[in-house]
């Protein structure tokens, strides 16, 4: 009797009257979650995530470290009992208390109970589906189209020539990308005149789930061949997020779209030192001489590869026209087109250079100096001898105009 009497007075002391009762002490709680067999930090916690983490740090004393004191209570459900209790690592007297808990299907606060008294409220916020997906974003998408042995990025092209067409998009979140694990990026590429589109998933790797920001990639099997419009459209499940527009065109069409924007002279004396100048050097100044084009499309975001020609006229009797042959990669920005330097002893005779396409003048640069005309003393004048015009002659002409009519020759 007198050892039951005993026992019963140890309870109450112990967990009525709260006497010497030892009881977690300095608790510190967080919450992760896990998806894709990856363990990533919130809030919030994604709606589609494998489960939640709640982890509790607490200073225990021994009397305190049994697991089945420890509980998890969230509104309207059933108590979750500790999933493990584990000494810290770095100081014995602190033990992490574990929850592993399915998503809730809102954002709630839960409890951390021990011995069904409160230690600490967590609050469990998730992230919905429509909310990750409004909070996406598409950033720098860009269209790769290999040309020949290059790769560039364009919104134009020419289709005979198209190797392949890469898509490639940043994609962002505040949150983080570990739902798309799940939901899965696609991107199709749809041709305007019919014919199947081609859809391509888009993978995220472990390391691209468990961050922000991620670089996709994706390309079709086969390139497009056919001129035409074309869309390019990035999608997350069933959402469209972002389409982008590319146009395939003929070589016809890529040629007309060409302009000469400048055209200057390379030249080399006999210690290689390189000059690039509007003019000619005076003569026996330049060992050697050749021409420099600046072309480019006005189609925007263009890219084609041509096969220009350089041909210096009016070289001297008994020799054949000298011609400089290279295959460039031209696009909407200036691409300049330098073939070579030739020997000065080749260039008597010399008036100038044009720039050509399988026959096609697209530019001329003259190498004489703009002639004048001749006035006498009744008023009239004696007209120039035929003269390449070229941009260097238009830039002298606004010059001359200006001077004439009292401006500093700026055209202003």
């Amino acid at each position: 009797m007198r050892h039951w009497i005993r026992r019963c007075r140890d309870w109450a002391m112990s967990d009525l009257l709260h006497l010497g009762r030892p009881r977690p002490t300095e608790q510190a709680v967080h919450t992760r979650y896990e998806k894709a067999g990856l363990t990533l930090y919130g809030p919030p916690v994604p709606w589609n995530a494998d489960a939640v983490v709640v982890e509790v740090l607490a200073r225990l004393p021994p009397a305190a470290r049994q697991r089945a004191d420890f509980s998890l209570r969230l509104p309207g459900r059933d108590p979750i009992p500790a999933d493990a209790v584990r000494p810290d690592d770095t100081d014995g007297a602190r033990h992490r208390v574990y929850f592993r808990l399915p998503v809730p299907p809102e954002s709630v606060t839960a409890e951390v109970l021990w011995k069904h008294r409160l230690l600490a409220t967590v609050p469990l916020m998730v992230l919905p589906a429509d909310q990750f997906l409004a909070g996406l974003r598409v950033a720098n998408p860009t269209a790769a189209v290999r040309l020949g042995s290059q790769a560039v990025a364009a919104q134009t092209f020419v289709a005979a020539q198209c190797r392949g067409l890469t898509a490639a998009a940043v994609l962002r979140s505040p949150t983080g990308l570990a739902p798309l694990a799940d939901l899965g990026v696609t991107v199709t590429f749809r041709p305007d005149r019919g014919g199947a589109e081609v859809v391509v998933p888009a993978p995220l790797t472990g390391t691209q789930l468990a961050g922000k920001e991620a670089l996709l990639t994706a390309a079709p099997t086969k390139a497009p061949r056919r001129a035409g419009g074309y869309t390019v459209a990035w999608s997350v499940g069933d959402r469209e997020l972002y389409t982008q527009r590319l146009t395939a065109v003929t070589g016809r069409r890529f040629i007309d779209s060409l302009r000469v924007s400048d055209a200057r002279f390379v030249s080399a004396d006999k210690s290689g030192k390189v000059k690039v100048a509007r003019h000619p050097p005076p003569a026996g100044e330049a060992a050697r001489l050749g021409p420099c084009f600046l072309l480019a499309s006005r189609d925007p975001g263009a890219a084609g590869l041509l096969t220009l020609q350089v041909i210096a006229i009016g070289t001297s009797s008994g020799k054949g026209p000298l011609t400089l042959e290279q295959q460039v990669l031209v696009t909407d920005g200036p691409t300049a087109f330098a073939p070579g330097l030739l020997d000065a002893g080749d260039l008597a005779g010399l008036t100038g250079f044009e720039l050509r396409h399988r026959g096609r003048v697209l530019g001329v640069l003259s190498v004489s100096p703009v002639p004048s005309a001749a006035f006498n003393a009744e008023g009239g004048f004696k007209p120039p001898p035929d003269f390449a015009w070229s941009n260097t002659a238009e830039d002298e002409l606004t010059e001359r105009l200006g001077k004439l009519m009292g401006g500093s020759g700026d055209g202003r």
